[in-house]
């Protein structure tokens, strides 16, 4: 045949035939070089299986016929009954893969992915064979988590999966993947961290937060917030577990770590929620109360006892109570904290509620009733949760601290207000001592003058008054005036600021009258030692002093006739002495008649006793020794030791 330019017809199609040979022989040879995909297998199933470990060689059930396609992922589905329940009826689900031949030809070792199987029971791979793989784990706990890794060695042309189950509880097997660990470890590793690593991290984690929040809470037993996060972590970390056992047998009973794994969820519901609204401040009464029976109601019904045969029936009716507390819980936590307006516990709430489809997902995945393939969700919960736990601490944390530093701030203004007002207490204190001082002062002048000045001033006056009477009478006013200068004098002097220095104060009685004792023919001998300090001499104190020694010194004058007058000092642990003796008549205290006492005397001794000093009179055959005791301290000993 020819065309009408006179071509062959086999000559046009030629190079089409060639592109199809050429792109066939290139996609085998990639068929070859990728991993290979099983997305189907052969499947039977048989009674009379077995628990127990199965001999290294296949065997087969007798007879070829019952072999059944079916497409890669596999599910059996479920079949239960009461009557079946304990009956110890195990049946075999057999899985036959047939590989390729040509990935039967020799090269690198090749590996078994499969990211998921699960069942209640055992399972067996057999590689041409032989066994090169079986569940160590109990029949319920048996790793059914953990993505399958199998080695294989050189490529096999026969792979066969034995699935020992329980009952008629079904089994779900993965679309399997054949290849070497280049082609297969990174699905592996990738698969092998979501399902099972990345929880164990993040309940890991999740325990650690609470635990620190154990220890915060034994030091603050108040705070009950602390605990609640501790219990919630550790259920957490309880329910996490079933995703992580089954590498190995259990070291409790089956049944109880169902149990524990199964309640886990309840308490940790429970948790949660009270600790939002502890965090709300707030108290649900009825509905914690609800809370609190219906976690106990489902711990004691699904007890592993042996009167509780048919206590699987109850986990689907505990799992719809579990989703009703949780959306009637979520719905009044959601509400709590709209009510507050808190953001942080709006999100927990919001967490938490969606925890409700989440466990809904994996109660779906559990039954077969979802591609097996997907990863139960539930167990990245805890990852949110211990972000949404340690970002509270911290806004509690940060709070803290910010309370911290608005009650120093406070404090500091306190102290600021609390400081000018001691400090304007002290002014107005100052201000009052400083008046009391004036008026003292004033009073002491006023009685000063009154009792020495006032007095000689009258005196005179009254001389002055009944007229002169010769030469007499002028040197007796002239006397009175010199008093009275002397007074004056004495008074200004104790005006002045003075030291604590007894001996300054006796130098300055002897400047002031010296020179009147001088004119009346007496001569004054001075024999003074050292006197310490006297820490309570002040101006009311000095001016006692210059009285008490004026009013002896005058009375030297005027009554003992004396020609020469001595001022000794001396002193002892507790007292120092000033002595005065004149050569004079002696002056027996004793033998004056009272009411020859005179005014001046009592001044004496009444000035003596506000100084707390002591004051005596000794005649001897001399003259007559006048002694002043003044204590060095303000408290000294008795006057009797002077």
């Amino acid at each position: 045949m020819t065309d009408r330019r006179g071509t062959p017809a086999w000559r046009r199609w030629f190079p089409f035939f060639l592109a199809l040979l050429l792109a066939g022989s290139l996609s085998g040879a990639l068929a070859q070089a990728l991993p290979w995909h099983i997305t189907s297998a052969q499947l039977r199933i048989t009674p009379d299986g077995s628990l127990d470990r199965l001999p290294s060689q296949l065997a087969l059930p007798a007879g070829g016929e019952g072999w059944q396609d079916t497409p890669l992922p596999m599910v059996v589905p479920r079949h239960l009954a009461p009557d079946q329940v304990g009956a110890g009826h195990i049946e075999t689900i057999w899985v036959r893969l047939a590989l390729p031949v040509a990935s039967a030809a020799a090269g690198a070792p090749h590996y078994l992915y499969a990211p998921r199987w699960q069942t209640v029971g055992r399972l067996t791979v057999y590689a041409d064979g032989e066994q090169v793989w079986q569940s160590r784990g109990g029949p319920v706990w048996n790793g059914y988590n953990y993505p399958l890794w199998i080695a294989l060695g050189q490529a096999p042309r026969d792979i066969v999966i034995r699935i020992d189950v329980m009952g008629q509880v079904g089994a779900a097997l993965s679309s399997v993947r054949i290849g070497t660990d280049e082609d297969l470890f990174w699905r592996y590793a990738a698969r092998s961290f979501l399902q099972t690593q990345f929880p164990y991290l993040s309940s890991g984690g999740l325990l650690a937060v609470g635990i620190f929040s154990l220890l915060v809470w034994l030091r603050r037993r108040e705070e009950t917030r602390y605990l609640l996060c501790f219990l919630a972590a550790g259920a957490y970390f309880l329910h996490t577990l079933q995703y992580l056992v089954g590498q190995d047998p259990l070291p409790i009973p089956e049944a109880w770590f169902s149990w524990l794994a199964f309640n886990s969820i309840a308490w940790l519901i429970m948790a949660c929620y009270l600790f939002i609204f502890r965090y709300l401040g707030l108290r649900y009464r009825r509905l914690e109360a609800a809370l609190y029976a219906s976690v106990v109601f489902l711990a004691t019904s699904t007890l592993p006892l042996s009167w509780l045969t048919h206590v699987v029936f109850l986990y689907p009716l505990s799992q719809l109570l579990l989703v009703a507390l949780n959306l009637v819980v979520s719905i009044a936590a959601l509400r709590a904290a709209w009510r507050a307006r808190s953001r942080e516990a709006m999100t927990f709430s919001v967490w938490n509620a969606m925890s409700t489809p989440i466990a809904v997902h994996d109660v779906l995945l559990q039954n077969y009733r979802i591609d097996i393939e997907g990863i139960y969700l539930l167990s990245y919960l805890g990852c949110v949760q211990l972000l949404l736990f340690m970002y509270l601490m911290y806004r509690r944390y940060i709070s803290a601290l910010d309370e911290v530093a608005q009650a120093n701030t406070n404090l500091s203004l306190r102290l600021a207000q609390r400081e000018a007002e001691l400090l304007e207490s002290h002014r107005q204190l100052r201000d009052v001592e400083r008046r009391e001082t004036l008026t003292r002062e004033r009073q002491r002048l006023l009685q000063d003058m009154h009792d020495g000045l006032g007095s000689s001033l009258i005196s005179a006056l009254r001389m002055v008054e009944r007229g002169p009477s010769g030469m007499a009478r002028a040197d007796d006013i002239a006397q009175v005036l010199r008093e009275c200068i002397d007074d004056l004098k004495l008074t200004i002097d104790s005006l002045e600021p003075i030291s604590t220095d007894l001996l300054l104060l006796l130098a300055t009685l002897r400047y002031r009258l010296g020179p009147r004792l001088e004119a009346a023919g007496i001569s004054l001998t001075w024999e003074v030692g050292d006197i310490p300090p006297l820490p309570w001499l002040g101006a009311q104190s000095a001016l006692h002093i210059l009285r008490i020694l004026q009013e002896v010194l005058t009375n030297v004058l005027k009554h003992s006739r004396a020609t020469a007058v001595r001022v000794q000092t001396s002193r002892d642990d507790h007292w120092a002495r000033v002595r005065v003796h004149d050569n004079g008549t002696p002056f027996d205290l004793t033998a004056l008649p009272l009411e020859h006492g005179g005014r001046g005397l009592a001044n004496v001794q009444r000035r003596a006793a506000a100084l707390d000093a002591a004051v005596s009179w000794e005649p001897d055959a001399t003259g007559t020794w006048f002694t002043l005791c003044l204590p060095i301290a303000p408290v000294a000993s008795s006057l009797d030791a002077c």
